[in-house]
């Protein structure tokens, strides 16, 4: 390990001028001089927008906006930060919140002010040598080639290094990103073999869920929540386990659990308020997307469905006129957005309707009916097309919403998670409809028209491979995984026979619809790039 750290970059992040001149003294007396600084949450992504740094010293506690929490949020969300980043979150709380928030949204470590030059020193010659040579790994991961990173890390591994342990995190992290659930699983039980890790026992877990062993991935997580009843993943996952079990009034008592431990977090309060709803608690609903809608106001995951569910839930509780108050709040925080202009919509439809305005309803609906219309043009995501069912469903159109809850299995029949939501949107409304037998006959259907796309590949008949795989993306323009196999049917016959403009230009737009509903799909990166081998002047 060594303690130089003249060659490392550093951003400081304190709402307090003299504890960012403090922290700098200590960081200059350690040897480093590459140093920025920012005043505050917004401040501070900001400079990690405009530039890599190798450690973040954050404050928890910024003052007004963002918080150390939201601004470790948005890096990671925005990936302004990578895996060789060290982020070390600093904080003078005390709190059981604090702490628990603090260390739940897992930074590389965790400072109580105030701290020593030695305990600094110690710190980050310790994070230096887990991070160690991981920066090609980190460069694999932003062009999102999981393939080569898996690669890189393999060859770290192969060395076996002191930092051992952290590349085979890593790379069990990237496998279950990259839906490799079997070389993760293989993985985590080489790890619990020798010692029962809780990381590993929860990565186990995952892979069981993900891979609809939902039995087996429930007995690890409640294994997992009785061994340490801090452990709030493991409370989200058996939630998330429990859900797909149908287990509706479980999950959310699950949730109820971990939200008292780490009420902090915005994904948890969203995901309890919609199961609330679902079990038709009404109160405990309204609470969670309270706390949901204050969490989101300076978080990068702030968006207006937060804004229509608390609008919802207030109606459901009989409070109509500060349900259209939240509703007017979308148009404020979200002005000028078409997709808030549809939630807008749909929230005033159902607290006119919990009025008793049938009229007001219906036109309400209109609007909505009018947005939608317009967003599809440009595409759209499917917890759009949800929350329109959804609506639909609330005013007694029926056939509209089963229609709309089709497509929104079409569009994403191997997106487990929507599926899940899809099924409970179904129970909540109370539709007619059999969203699980459509489901599986959905998937069946799009797994035929894969299966005989890449038959006619092999028999070198590229031309009908295409056309199918094509007509069934034009049919899906919203599934993922139908446009991307259609541009890799392009993609094999230009690598076979040569590529043509008309076929570059073909995957370029299947390519383009797919980062229009997703732009981190995982599978991007590997299409991109034999695209951009093709269509290089070279090639």
């Amino acid at each position: 390990m060594t303690n130089d750290f003249s060659d490392k970059s550093v951003l400081i992040v304190d709402d307090f001028a003299d504890m960012r001149s403090a922290i700098r003294h200590l960081l200059r007396s350690l040897g480093v001089s590459k140093l920025e600084q920012a005043r505050d949450g917004q401040d501070a992504i900001s400079h990690l927008a405009r530039k890599s740094f190798d450690v973040v010293l954050c404050d928890y506690n910024l003052g007004p906006g963002k918080d150390g929490q939201q601004v470790l949020e948005e890096a990671r969300h925005r990936q302004l930060i990578g895996v060789n980043t060290i982020f070390i979150m600093i904080t003078a709380e005390n709190a059981r919140e604090m702490v628990m928030s603090a260390i739940e949204y897992s930074p590389d470590s965790y400072l109580a002010k105030p701290f020593t030059k030695e305990l600094l020193r110690t710190r980050l010659t310790k994070l230096f040598a887990a991070k160690a040579n991981l920066s090609k790994v980190n460069k694999a991961l932003v062009a999102k080639d999981y393939a080569a990173a898996i690669a890189e890390l393999d060859r770290l591994i192969a060395a076996k290094p002191k930092n051992l342990s952290e590349l085979i995190r890593t790379k069990t992290d990237i496998l279950l990103t990259a839906k490799r659930y079997e070389e993760a699983k293989k993985i985590f039980e080489e790890v619990l073999d020798a010692r029962d890790l809780p990381w590993a026992r929860l990565g186990l877990g995952k892979v069981y869920f993900w891979q609809k062993k939902y039995p087996l991935a429930q007995e690890i997580f409640e294994h997992l929540v009785g061994l340490d009843t801090n452990m709030t993943a493991a409370y989200d996952w058996l939630a998330k386990t429990q859900t797909a079990l149908k287990q509706f009034a479980e999950a959310e008592k699950t949730l109820q659990s971990a939200a008292r431990l780490s009420p902090r977090s915005l994904p948890r309060q969203q995901l309890l308020g919609e199961l609330a709803l679902t079990n038709g608690n009404t109160h405990d609903a309204e609470l969670a997307f309270g706390r949901a809608v204050s969490l989101a106001k300076h978080s990068v995951l702030n968006h207006p469905s937060l804004f229509a569910d608390l609008a919802k839930s207030k109606s459901a509780n009989g409070k109509h006129a500060e349900a259209l108050k939240v509703v007017a709040d979308i148009g404020k925080t979200f002005a000028a957005e078409k997709e808030a202009e549809l939630y807008a919509a749909t929230a005033t439809a159902a607290v006119k309707k919990g009025q008793g305005d049938a009229e007001g309803a219906a036109a309400a609906l209109k609007t909505a009916e009018e947005t939608l219309s317009q967003l599809s043009a440009a595409g759209h995501s499917a917890r759009v097309t949800l929350e329109m069912a959804k609506t639909y469903a609330q005013l007694g159109e029926q056939e509209k919403a089963s229609k709309l809850i089709q497509e929104a299995i079409a569009n994403n029949h191997d997106e487990d998670e929507l599926l899940m939501e899809v099924v409970q949107v179904c129970h909540h409304a109370d539709l007619d409809y059999d969203a699980e037998t459509a489901i599986r006959e959905i998937q069946q259907a799009v797994i035929k028209t894969n299966n005989e796309g890449v038959r006619l590949i092999k028999q070198g008949e590229f031309d009908a491979a295409i056309q199918l795989l094509s007509g069934a993306a034009d049919d899906m323009p919203g599934n993922k995984t139908i446009n991307l196999n259609a541009a890799k049917a392009i993609i094999m016959k230009m690598e076979k026979l040569g590529a043509t403009a008309d076929d570059i230009n073909a995957v370029r737009h299947l390519v383009e619809r797919v980062k229009g509903l997703d732009p981190n799909d995982w599978r991007l990166g590997d299409v991109v790039s034999r695209l951009r081998q093709l269509a290089s002047p070279s090639s």
